[in-house]
């Protein structure tokens, strides 16, 4: 709701021209943070929350300090990229320089987003879910927003740069108490012993889907800036951020589902994994409907929202309403493959659903502008989900080797 509201406030301040700058910029950072962090995150779920039910603290810290050690030196690593080619995509294959300075403003996040997912990941573990999901998706985007409408009061001072500037600073803030709070427990934690190196593995393997699965949303973003322009960018990515509202409903399920389907995996136990599919989908999917209904059927009222200019996405964002409520209908079936050991499954069908998304995207563009992205990506909801969702339900979980008995 805060990106949703952030993204509103920006739209009526700039227009959809900064809208699609500021997205170009996030969409980027947000895409090398997920390289920086490799799945570091729901690897600790599936490590570290058996260890702590089995009261094995100290290998449990001593893989967490392992993991916040890969998620740090990566993420540090790709921020400096972020920084150097900021002004060579912008002018060379975007052909806008004035995307750099976003890309510029953003890269700080590339190495603050992974350290708040693996602290959050370990705070989820703890039992401290509230927590963790409101440092994960609200707070940072809440600072923003704030600081935004207190600027748009001040009138003049009100810059475009000022909304990636307040993104960083609320996320040094959010990954600074997900820090404490996690320090809190780690203290008191046995700590012999050298730190355990992460499942770089692993990590590559759950990671490589969710990269693809945002690298096509870049790609597609990009493609659109190229080819129509920065404002039509910034009308689909309104789009997109609207049904995001039913994503974040599909998100945070998975999530809080994660260390459920982690122990109901590590006992074999298929049904668990079924029934924590079915409760997470059908009550995300409730919630989710009045959202999809809204989209679906006053698509123009909605879009209007953020401006006039903003209504020519009306057709994209019923077909990316549809889509959305798909992938929350379908519950965690992703998260539940990975929980079973089977991420090369997720892999594959990321691939290949991506690969459908773009190629129905550039042939698709040029003629129906904006609804061809969306019926790309609608395809790959379909595809994506319903065949995760068949290995889901059907496949055995596979056997544990990395654990301890």
């Amino acid at each position: 709701m805060s990106s949703f509201a952030l993204a509103w406030i920006l739209a009526q301040q700039f227009g959809a021209r900064t809208v699609g700058l500021y997205q170009v910029g996030f969409t980027t950072a947000t895409l090398l943070a997920a390289i920086a962090v490799l799945s570091q995150d729901t690897v600790l779920v599936r490590e570290i929350a058996p260890l702590i039910q089995s009261n094995k603290l100290g290998e449990a810290a001593r893989r967490f300090r392992g993991i916040r050690q890969l998620a740090l030196a990566g993420g540090i690593v790709l921020a400096l990229l972020a920084a150097l080619v900021a002004f060579p995509l912008a002018r060379y294959i975007l052909g806008d320089v004035e995307v750099a300075p976003f890309i510029i403003a953003l890269a700080p996040a590339v190495l603050l987003l992974p350290q708040m997912r693996i602290h959050n990941a370990l705070l989820r573990c703890l039992g401290q879910v509230t927590l963790s999901q409101t440092l994960e998706g609200v707070s940072y985007t809440t600072f923003a927003m704030i600081g935004l409408l207190v600027l748009w009061q001040l009138g003049d001072w009100s810059v475009p740069l000022a909304a990636p500037v307040l993104v960083t600073t609320g996320l040094l803030i959010s990954v600074s108490i997900g820090v404490f709070a996690t320090a809190k427990h780690l203290d008191r934690w046995p700590s012999e012993g050298p730190l355990i190196p992460a499942d770089k593995t692993s990590g590559a393997w759950i990671a490589a889907g969710p990269i693809i699965a945002q690298a096509t949303n870049w790609l597609i973003l990009l493609a659109i800036t190229a080819m129509l322009s920065a404002g039509d960018g910034g009308v689909f990515r309104i789009a997109v951020l609207t049904c995001a509202l039913m994503q974040l409903i599909s998100t945070s399920f998975g999530t809080m589902a994660g260390p459920y389907l982690a122990r109901a995996s590590n006992a074999g136990n298929l049904g668990q994994i079924r029934s924590t599919v079915l409760v997470a989908g059908g009550i995300g999917a409730a919630i989710a409907s009045p959202v999809a209904l809204l989209a679906l059927l006053a698509p123009g009222w909605v879009m209007g929202l953020f401006g006039q200019e903003f209504v020519a996405g009306s057709n994209a964002l019923q077909l990316l309403a549809i889509a959305q409520l798909i992938n929350v209908a379908a519950g965690p079936v992703g998260v539940a493959l990975v929980m079973q050991n089977r991420e090369r499954v997720v892999l594959w069908v990321e691939l290949g659903s991506s690969v459908t998304a773009l190629a129905l995207t550039a042939v698709l563009l040029p003629v129906w502008g904006l609804a061809g992205a969306g019926t790309g990506l609608l395809v790959a909801a379909i595809l994506r989900n319903g065949t995760n969702w068949l290995f889901a339900w059907f496949s055995k979980p596979l056997a544990r080797t990395d654990l301890p008995e």
